[in-house]
């Protein structure tokens, strides 16, 4: 390894030997006189322990030994060899990709015995149709072992036969592990990216759908079409080249003038097409994404009359992905018509200088044939082989890009820390917490925050807008971790807690709750999947969820994300909540688009939880309807509370900021009426009021879509 990075990165301008007494050199060079230079490896991927380095050892050479031969100069080292070591991420992607295929050991090495098998078979015909050619050219042809014209026949017809059918399983063999392996690949990729924080996923979303379908398929097929292929023509161009030293050395030689040359573009075109891939595979996660966001936001597009400025940024995008095709098909175009002429060339000398040989009765005619013939197979194999290598080179691209997600350290790790029983209760608190998100760098979202949440209180925080309420949501939830100051529960720090488990304790009701394609009791039981029936349906009456009984199939009902009112998706949401019978319940702005008579039953179903003081209640709201419910209220303003109270304690307080919010947000409402105080004041008893004269339907009273 050191002696590839000092040959590439490192140019010494002062070395200074000593010689130790085991009789090694130990070079000494000053670090003012290391030229740090780009190679094949960029100087960012030297590992750090060789930044540093200022002395290393040489060994003096080994007698008769063959660690002390050198290559001869102009000599070429095998192509996909050479550019796997020009790069320790290459050669690790390599490994990684090579290593997919253990699980398929069997399967693919009876592949390879078939493969040898059709190889053998395909490698005869040239030297079969030489021989035959010389058979039927003699006046006296005698065939071996005493055999008849059509028992040869015979012999090559079952050989040929038996050459399809080893063909054909080789193929299936090759498929069917190449598609496992995708699979395996798939789910992997899949569950690694299931696990990282939420901001690498929903920054590079289409990037990851893009890893998940298009590079597993890449990989896949590297590693086992591409790997037959590539074996094949290892295969036909070592026999060819083995049967025409047989047949003619002289012309061999000649036909191996034009193997040096074509090794070396070779190695210079997969650099460059390992380059492009990651280009190419990079821009088509950006294009996937710029569909995935439209096509998930299709009414918003369809409302606004946006598809044609969709459909421009999905063009920038394509056009992108083409000029790197067209790039890759140049490059692929003046690589193989130049090592396609090669081979015609060649052929053509063999055919004259051959021509010569035949008539000064050195070779016959049949030899001639089959080396021609075998010459056909040879540079059919290296192309093959060239083809094996730009596969190989692509896989490794995609490669890289998978396995940087599959190596992946989750920023919160998910399975490490201790495990949280789910009966366990104690008090929520926020201390000196100072929080800004990873994209948005700088902008401070909390500030020296400090809140307790009592075990079975219910506490309302209100404010502006980008005031940072949800921000406290997604730190108790672990979507991130503050930069400063902790989240505790029941005294000990949340970071501290397995992540899994730390979540299982808590409920969340987001404003915009995300239902799946399923029926209404898997929606319900989701995360949940031992759940029984009868617990489904008791969350659902806590959650005021009536209108399921008055369904078609009811909790069998099929359902998909935007099946159900906004109204009855916030009561699933709150009976999927309910279900985990969790030590904290979340809400987040869960009334805030809903109508009057939504908004009254799912405010009914807070109420029952509020109520039973079971359960550690946040909420982040704005209606004055769900606020008035809670048992405190904080005003958070710029980050920080400003202040903390009962509704009638902030209400009845003349210079209160829940007042001043309170007040603009009726005013809105009323069109500036100066009335606005008045009704903040007497708000709470017309809710009551409100509540008294409702009478909460039963489970069974029918559908009621809100």
């Amino acid at each position: 390894m050191l002696g590839i990075h000092a040959r590439t990165l490192l140019t010494p301008r002062v070395l200074i030997p000593r010689r130790l007494p085991n009789g090694c050199r130990h070079w000494t060079c000053p670090a003012s006189s290391l030229n740090l230079r780009s190679g094949p490896l960029q100087p960012k991927l030297l590992s750090p322990r060789w930044q540093g380095v200022r002395t290393f050892h040489t060994h003096p050479p080994l007698k008769n030994s063959t660690e002390s031969k050198t290559v001869a100069p102009g000599t070429t080292p095998s192509s996909l060899l050479s550019l796997v070591k020009s790069s320790p991420q290459t050669a690790s992607s390599f490994r990684k990709i090579v290593a997919l295929a253990k699980p398929e050991r069997k399967p693919l090495l009876i592949a390879i015995g078939l493969l040898l098998v059709s190889s053998s078979v395909s490698m005869s015909v040239p030297f079969t149709i030489g021989k035959l050619i010389d058979f039927f050219s003699t006046t006296n042809p005698q065939i071996p072992f005493g055999l008849s014209v059509w028992q040869v026949s015979a012999v090559l017809l079952m050989l040929f036969t038996t050459g399809a059918v080893a063909n054909t399983g080789r193929a299936v063999l090759m498929r069917m592990a190449g598609q496992r392996i995708v699979a395996r690949l798939r789910e992997r990729t899949y569950s690694a990216a299931l696990k990282q924080e939420v901001e690498y996923v929903e920054r590079g979303e289409g990037d990851v759908l893009s890893r998940l379908s298009v590079d597993t398929s890449i990989v896949g097929e590297s590693v086992t079409q591409n790997l037959s292929d590539g074996l094949r023509s290892v295969v036909m161009s070592a026999v060819g080249l083995g049967a025409m030293f047989y047949l003619s050395p002289t012309l061999t030689l000649l036909m191996l003038a034009v193997v040096p040359p074509v090794s070396l573009g070779a190695v210079f075109y997969g650099r460059y097409l390992k380059q492009l891939s990651n280009k190419t595979q990079e821009s088509m996660g950006e294009m996937t994404k710029v569909a995935s966001e439209a096509l998930s936001a299709l009414r918003t597009v369809q409302a606004f009359n946006a598809h044609a400025q969709e459909e421009q940024k999905f063009h920038q995008r394509v056009t992108t992905v083409l000029s790197l095709a067209r790039k890759e098909a140049i490059a692929s175009g003046i690589f193989f018509g130049s090592s396609g002429w090669s081979g015609n060339v060649t052929l053509l000398a063999l055919l004259g200088y051959g021509g010569t040989l035949v008539s000064h009765g050195d070779i016959s005619v049949g030899d001639l044939t089959s080396l021609l013939l075998y010459t056909v197979y040879v540079g059919s194999g290296l192309q093959m082989l060239t083809s094996f290598f730009s596969s190989i080179m692509r896989g490794i691209g995609a490669g890289t890009r998978i396995f940087e997600l599959l190596d992946r350290a989750p920023a919160i790790p998910p399975h490490k820390g201790i495990e949280v029983p789910h009966t366990r209760r104690g008090p929520v608190r926020f201390e000196g917490v100072q929080f800004e998100y990873p994209s948005r760098k700088g902008a401070e979202i909390l500030k020296d925050l400090n809140l307790e949440v009592g075990v079975g209180e219910s506490v309302a925080i209100v404010g502006k807008s980008g005031s940072g309420k949800s921000s406290i949501h997604s730190l108790l939830l672990r979507y991130y971790d503050p930069l400063k100051g902790k989240v505790t529960f029941d005294g000990q720090d949340i970071r501290e807690f397995n992540l899994a488990s730390w979540r299982d304790v808590i409920g969340i009701v987001p404003q915009d709750p995300v239902l799946f394609t399923g029926t209404i009791a898997t929606n319900i039981a989701y995360g949940n999947p031992d759940a029984t029936r009868e617990q489904v349906e008791n969350a659902a009456r806590e959650a005021n969820c009536e209108f399921v009984w008055g369904m078609p199939k009811g909790f069998d009902t099929e359902i998909g994300r935007l099946s159900l009112s906004g109204g009855q998706r916030q009561r699933l949401a709150i009976a999927r909540a309910l279900l985990k019978k969790p030590a904290i319940l979340a809400l987040d702005e869960a009334t805030s688009s809903l109508d009057a008579t939504s908004e009254r039953r799912v405010n009914d179903a807070i109420d029952t939880i509020v109520q039973s003081h079971q359960t550690t209640c946040l909420f982040v709201a704005h209606r004055l309807s769900t606020i008035a419910r809670a048992e405190r209220i904080v005003v958070l303003e710029d980050g920080r509370i400003t202040e903390s109270g009962t509704y009638h304690q902030l209400v009845n307080r003349p210079d209160s900021r829940f007042r001043a919010l309170m007040a603009a947000q009726l005013s809105t409402v009323d069109g500036g009426s100066p009335d606005a105080d008045a009704v903040l004041e007497d708000s709470d008893e017309n809710d009551e009021l409100e509540d008294a004269s409702t009478a909460k339907p039963g489970p069974h009273t029918g559908s009621s879509k809100s």
